[in-house]
C-alpha cells in the first residue's frame, strides 16, 4: 500500500477539515417549480435537465429527495458532445485527488491509439473500496471505480492551505489543539463544490445490459505495489452500477451525501433473525441464489483475501438507510425513519413511471438509496463538538436523513448498524483515519 498521504482521504472525502461556515446568497425553495414530479416530467419531455441550485437552503426531507434526484439526473445527462455531464463538467481524478491527464499516462505505457481527438476516455484502475474490500461479479470480474471532481473541489485540493495540512499531517494526527485550529479555519469549499464516485462492472457481467448505462473505458490492472502500468490496459465495455454524490450546499458545509444503485444488483435484507436474506433468485448481478455459505458473510470482509467472506452473496442491509428495531420479530423500521424511507421509496416508484422517453428511460433502472446531511445552519463549533454520524436529538448527534446509509457497490462490507457516510467523512473524526483508507 502506498504510504503517501492521500489528499482525497484527508481533504476531499472528509471535507470539513478545511471548512468554515459557508456564506452565500440564500434563495427560496419553490415546491411548485422544483417538485420531483415536475423534475421527472420536464426531463422526460425535453431530454434536458438543469443543475441543482445549491444556494437554496435545503431544510426538509422532501427537498433533499428532490435535490438528490435532480443532481443525479443532471450529472448523468447527455451533452452536445455525446458524453455525460460528469465527464464534461467534472474532471476525473485519481485517489490522490490529482487530475488524470494524458501525458503522464502515456509515460506509463498507455497506447496512443486509446486517445481520440486529444481526449481521454474513462480510466478505470481503482478496484478497492473504502476499507480495502475487492468486490467481484459472479464470474469474478472486479468492480471498478472512478472519481470525478469539479473546480470547487480541485481549487481547494491545490490551495496553499491544503498543502500546509498535508505537510503537517504527522503532527496533526497527534495534536488535538492543532486539529481543532485547522477545523475552525475560515477556509472552505465553495457552495456547489462537487465530488462523485462511480462503480462500474464489465457489461457482460450485468443481468440485463439494456437496463444499465454503458460506456467504453480503459481498464487497467495496477501491479502488486499499486503502481499503474498501462501497458496491460484494455478497452472494455463497462456498466454503471453505483453512483455516490457529495456536494456542498447552502448552510451545509459538511455537504449533502446522496447515493444511487442500479436496481438489479442485490436483494434487501429480510430478517435480523436467522438467514438475513430469503431470496434464492439468480436475477441479481452481485448475488447468486445458489452460492453456498452463510448469507451474513456476504457483507463481512475476509481480512486475508480482502473480499467478502462468502462471494456473490451481497445484500443491502439497511434499505433506504433506515434503522430497525432489531428486537422486534420482523423488520420494524423505527418511527423516526419511516417518513423519509417512504419518500425515498415513492421517489423510486415515480422515476419508474415518469422516465419513459427512450433517451432518458435508462435512469428509471436506478434507485435512490438515501441521503444524509448535518443540522442546517449549525454553528461550526456545534458541529465540531457533536457527532455527525449520529442522529440529531440523540446525545450530541448532528445528522438527519438516512442514518444507516451505504452504497452496496462501494461500502459492501461497511454496512453495520450506526454506520454511515459521516462515520468517516466528518470534521470531528477524519484526522484519526489512517492513509490505509481509499475512501
Amino acid at each position: 500500500m502506498k504510504l503517501k498521504l492521500k489528499k482525497l482521504m484527508l481533504l476531499s472525502i472528509t471535507t470539513a477539515t478545511l471548512l468554515g461556515l459557508t456564506s452565500c446568497k440564500k434563495e427560496p425553495y419553490s415546491t411548485t417549480k422544483t417538485s420531483l414530479a415536475s423534475i421527472f416530467e420536464d426531463y422526460n419531455k425535453n431530454n434536458e435537465i438543469k443543475n441543482t441550485v445549491d444556494t437554496i437552503v435545503l431544510n426538509n426531507n422532501q427537498m433533499f429527495v428532490d435535490w438528490s434526484w435532480q443532481k443525479f439526473l443532471w450529472l448523468t445527462s447527455n451533452t452536445e458532445d455525446n458524453v455525460p455531464v460528469f465527464m464534461k463538467e467534472l474532471k476525473q481524478v485519481n485517489d490522490f485527488g490529482e487530475e488524470i491527464k494524458i501525458d503522464p499516462l502515456k509515460k506509463k505505457g498507455l497506447p496512443s491509439s486509446y486517445i481520440k481527438d486529444g481526449k481521454l476516455p474513462l480510466i478505470l484502475d481503482l478496484y478497492q473500496q473504502a476499507d480495502g474490500t475487492k468486490l467481484s461479479s459472479k464470474s469474478n470480474s472486479l468492480v471498478r471505480y472512478s472519481i470525478h471532481a469539479n473546480d470547487g473541489i480541485l481549487e481547494m485540493f491545490n490551495s496553499d492551505d491544503a498543502s500546509s495540512i498535508i505537510s503537517q499531517a504527522a503532527e496533526i494526527l497527534k495534536n488535538d489543539s492543532l486539529k481543532r485550529s485547522i477545523r475552525e479555519s475560515k477556509n472552505q469549499y465553495l457552495v456547489g463544490a462537487t465530488e462523485i464516485k462511480i462503480a462500474w462492472i464489465e457489461t457482460s457481467q450485468v443481468v440485463d445490459s439494456t437496463k444499465t448505462f454503458n460506456i467504453t473505458a480503459i481498464v487497467n490492472q495496477p501491479n502488486k505495489n499499486f503502481y499503474e502500468n498501462y501497458n496491460n490496459a484494455e478497452l472494455k465495455r463497462m456498466s454503471m452500477i453505483g453512483f455516490h454524490i457529495f456536494t456542498v450546499t447552502a448552510e451545509h458545509p459538511e455537504g449533502v451525501w446522496s447515493t444511487f444503485d442500479q436496481r438489479d444488483l442485490a436483494p434487501d435484507r429480510t430478517s435480523f433473525h436467522g438467514d438475513p436474506v430469503n431470496s434464492k433468485s439468480d436475477k441479481y448481478t452481485l448475488f447468486d441464489g445458489n452460492a453456498v455459505g452463510n448469507t451474513e458473510d456476504g457483507i463481512i470482509q475476509d481480512k486475508t483475501t480482502l473480499t467478502p467472506k462468502v462471494k456473490n452473496k451481497v445484500f443491502q442491509s439497511n434499505p433506504e438507510g433506515v434503522r430497525y428495531n432489531q428486537a422486534s420479530q420482523g423488520m420494524e423500521v423505527i418511527k423516526e425513519d419511516k417518513d423519509f424511507a417512504t419518500m425515498i421509496k415513492s421517489s423510486n416508484e415515480l422515476a419508474k413511471k415518469a422516465l419513459t422517453n427512450d433517451k432518458v428511460k435508462i435512469w428509471a433502472n436506478y434507485k435512490f438509496v438515501g441521503s444524509i446531511w448535518s443540522k442546517t445552519n449549525a454553528p461550526i463549533n456545534e458541529l465540531l463538538d457533536g457527532d455527525l454520524s449520529k442522529p440529531y436529538g440523540t446525545g450530541n448527534g448532528q445528522s438527519f436523513g438516512s442514518l444507516n446509509l451505504a452504497n452496496i457497490t462501494m461500502e459492501t462490507t461497511f454496512q453495520k448498524e450506526g454506520m454511515n457516510c459521516f462515520t468517516c467523512h466528518s470534521m470531528n473524526n477524519n484526522l484519526y483515519r489512517t492513509n490505509t483508507s481509499k475512501k
